[in-house]
């Protein structure tokens, strides 16, 4: 053999175990992203704070499972399953749900902000998984720290953060709370976020309440606007 023959010959083969290789390494993520398809509206419904029936999210919760059993790593997948895992922990109606959900979320969230450490959503999630899994408020200021730092104009981390910050006002330091509060009215007034501040605010106690209500007031149309939404709300419960 010639070496112009011997060397498309090599060429070919190695040509052949790249695309193998490549084959490969695709086939875990085509397997577990395939799979997550039908779930895309759950994931909507998670991110505007709005409702989906306890079967939704039982069906979403397995099928993020085998897909996190192809790739254990996947920093999306894992904070998928844990934002499934900490809904379904809110039911009233567990008899039929998996046990011990706060803390697969906690564990989670922990693979996700390992896998991405500068997603601000990751940490900020993170610390409120621990919060639900009985983790005092003072033992997740650091992760709320790293939220802020990694994204401190992230609509998506702001939200947790304001929600931890609502629920656990006497814990916060002031500096937390005035993050917490700095985006309020920015965000009501973006009518997807409603529903999750809504939840926050009933979520709180009287003080954070107030300080809320403070930040809404620097304009007197959007506090206005909030009282007949809140007023809307408390009458449909």
């Amino acid at each position: 053999m010639d070496r112009s023959r011997l060397g498309i010959w090599a060429l070919t083969l190695l040509g052949g175990f790249f695309g193998a290789a490549l084959i490969a390494l695709a086939v875990p993520r085509i397997a577990a992203h395939s799979g997550l398809l039908p779930f895309g509206p759950v994931r909507e419904a998670l991110d505007q704070g709005t409702e989906v029936t306890p079967a939704r999210l039982a069906a979403a919760h397995e099928a993020l499972a085998r897909a996190g059993a192809w790739l254990p790593a996947d920093a999306s997948i894992a904070r998928d399953r844990a934002r499934v895992a900490r809904r379904l922990a809110g039911i009233a109606d567990k008899a039929d749900m998996p046990s011990g959900l706060p803390g697969l979320a906690a564990a989670d969230l922990q693979t996700a902000a390992a896998a991405a450490p500068a997603d601000a959503f990751n940490w900020a999630l993170l610390a409120d998984a621990q919060l639900a899994a009985g983790a005092p408020a003072g033992e997740v200021l650091s992760l709320l720290r790293l939220a802020r730092l990694t994204g401190p104009r992230k609509a998506s981390a702001l939200l947790p953060q304001f929600g931890i910050a609502m629920r656990h006002w006497g814990a916060m330091p002031d500096e937390m709370r005035a993050h917490a509060l700095s985006d309020a009215a920015a965000f009501w007034r973006r009518g997807t976020y409603r529903p999750l501040l809504l939840e926050s605010y009933l979520d709180a106690g009287f003080a954070a309440r107030a300080a809320f209500r403070a930040a809404l007031a620097a304009d007197p149309r959007l506090l206005a606007q909030f009282d007949r939404v809140l007023s809307g709300r408390l009458q449909r419960r």
